[in-house]
């Protein structure tokens, strides 16, 4: 495989060509073909290395059986109180517990 960023003769006389192309394609506009190498540039790159995006790339965070990825709840402590609780009377926790026991006895002492 080619290196799509690596200069060679071959390389730049695709990218002229293409360049030509279109402004060819645009109507000869006064800017010239030169005003579409980077774009021409960018497009010989795809060709040249076509299979560049195919690679799977792992996710840093477990998905569910859906493909959607599932965020740990107890990041949202870290937000701060943004202006309450479930209640008025800002007594309750909007995200989970970071254990069982802590959730029951956290229940125990509310009761």
């Amino acid at each position: 495989m080619e290196n799509p960023l690596e200069s060679s003769p071959e390389r730049d006389a695709r990218i002229l060509a293409k360049a030509k192309e279109m402004w060819i394609a645009d109507g000869k506009p006064g800017a010239g073909p030169d005003a579409y190498k980077e774009t021409a540039s960018d497009l010989i790159g795809m060709e040249l290395n076509a299979d560049a995006g195919q690679i799977p790339v792992e996710s840093p965070v477990p998905l569910d059986a859906n493909g959607q990825p599932i965020e740990d709840a107890r990041l949202e402590d870290n937000l701060g109180n943004p202006g309450g609780f479930m209640n008025e009377l800002d007594n309750k926790r909007e995200t989970p517990f970071a254990t069982r026991q802590e959730e029951e006895k956290a229940l125990k002492d509310e009761a």
